[in-house]
């Protein structure tokens, strides 16, 4: 049945193509959508060019087709998408790169996130790096969630608790580890953090 519905809509892989290029701005998203849920594997090289849209909205569905894909150089597109000019973008990227869990995307993502500005997408990139899960990931992420040394205090509350947050995620030894020398961190907010995803962790069995 599945297959029935979809034969016709591969037939217009060409149409929808086309529309990419459209003036309107939710037509070029509407097609992007579409070519993404068919896999349409023609319409990489045209996707990728949206990655140049002026509308962020048509960025952020390129960046979800591209994902869908699972081409590399669909993937490549999509890692340089984390230097947008629109936060949103920047985090759709992020989130959708770390489901390549190796050290290429973890670099990319450290990378992105000490020369990123916008708090709400550096605290995007913690919980990005925490699907990731790499070595290289979880010490960027002990580093973000460890207390800020030194007269000058730098670091956010809620950039520390994003690090545990994505700590946890990350479940390696190594960040498990982190996570109970900060289970007494001096700050409360990040102590209770650590309290409830300990015990989240230990419901689950």
């Amino acid at each position: 049945m599945l297959f029935e519905v979809l034969r016709p809509l591969e037939a217009t892989v060409p149409a929808l193509i086309h529309m990419l290029g459209d003036a309107r701005w939710f037509v070029a998203r509407n097609a992007a959508d579409l070519l993404g849920e068919l896999h349409a594997a023609a319409a990489e090289s045209a996707l990728i060019g949206c990655m140049r849209h002026g509308d962020d909205r048509v960025r952020r569905s390129a960046t979800n087709a591209l994902m869908q894909l699972g081409t590399e150089s669909g993937r490549q597109a999509v890692r340089s998408a984390v230097r947008d000019a629109a936060p949103q973008v920047r985090m759709q990227a992020a989130f959708a790169i770390a489901e390549n869990r190796d050290p290429q995307t973890a670099t990319t993502l450290i990378t992105a996130m000490d020369a990123e500005a916008d708090s709400d997408v550096q605290l995007a990139m913690l919980l990005a790096l925490g699907r990731v899960g790499t070595a290289d990931a979880v010490q960027r992420l002990i580093r973000a969630a460890e207390p800020e040394r030194g007269l000058f205090r730098k670091k956010s509350t809620a950039f520390r608790v994003a690090a545990v947050q994505a700590l946890a995620e990350a479940k390696s030894a190594a960040a498990q580890a982190a996570l109970r020398a900060l289970a007494s961190d001096k700050e409360r907010e990040v102590r209770d953090t650590v309290a409830r995803l300990t015990q989240q962790r230990g419901r689950r069995g």
